[in-house]
């Protein structure tokens, strides 16, 4: 059962890209502007007046024997170069701890709205502000509405290009001894292999007191398709002493259509 959310990833991956590679035959469409897989985003929006799809699966193996299996995805939509609205969540989310049976359901969603502020040819800032939704059962997501904001930087440095994010969110569902605000950053830097592929490394942390600090690493593979679809794989590994959570993933960004 371990591979539920993987199966689901696959199916949905290949059929969006098979029929976007197609329709991108013949055709002057703009490319897509992926996300996924890091954590950090860019300061550039999907293509203005165009419906922009990420998914794929993730599963987490904890250093406690905690397995978490999740399908995150996210519809972007710009109304201009400058900004526009982020959808998202985890379309399944399913964990079981040590010596317990799996528990499953939806996960929790969000809504946020983007703004990016032009510097110079290669360089802007960002921001990202929004809302996390607790659609997710008792036991898997945040449990009430928890507040999102984030700040961004982004540069071409040569063929490479810098992603800077800093923000974090604030729960509005108190924990015992710990506060209310999680900090957030990472730092991510890609490269491109020639036309086809590409590769990214970054390094991200979180922060909250009472509950310490997590620092993690991720490295991933693009495989751009057509200018509609990209596909990615890669993996994540915790860096803390206590914690040596390890994570691998795979998913697309796919354009699927414009908004007449």
């Amino acid at each position: 059962m371990r591979l539920f959310v993987y199966a689901n990833a696959v199916a949905l991956c290949l059929a969006l890209g098979a029929g976007a590679a197609c329709a991108d035959e013949g055709t002057s469409e703009p490319t897509v502007t992926p996300y996924r897989p890091t954590v950090s985003n860019p300061t550039d929006l999907s293509a203005p007046g165009w419906f922009e799809l990420e998914t794929g699966g993730l599963h987490v193996h904890g250093a406690d024997g905690t397995r978490t299996d999740t399908l995150p995805w996210l519809l972007k939509y710009a109304f201009t170069e400058d900004s526009g609205l982020l959808f998202g969540g985890n379309a399944v989310e399913r964990m079981r701890t040590p010596g317990s049976s799996w528990s499953s359901g939806v996960g929790d969603s969000l809504i946020e709205w983007k703004q990016r502020f032009a510097l110079r040819e290669g360089a802007a800032f960002g921001f990202e502000a929004g809302v996390s939704v607790p659609t997710a059962p008792h036991g898997l997501g945040i449990g009430k509405p928890a507040w999102i904001v984030n700040g961004i930087f982004s540069a071409d440095l040569g063929a490479n290009h810098l992603d800077l994010n800093l923000g974090g969110t604030r729960n509005t569902l108190k924990q015992a001894h710990t506060s209310l605000w999680r900090n957030a950053w990472a730092a991510a830097l890609s490269h491109p292999l020639g036309e086809t592929f590409g590769v990214a490394v970054e390094l991200s942390g979180t922060a909250q007191r009472g509950a310490g600090a997590t620092h993690q690493v991720l490295a991933a593979l693009n495989y751009n398709l057509s200018r509609r679809v990209v596909f990615d794989c890669g993996a994540t590994y915790n860096l803390d002493h206590a914690a040596h959570d390890r994570g691998v993933f795979a998913g697309g960004t796919f354009l699927l259509g414009k908004l007449h």
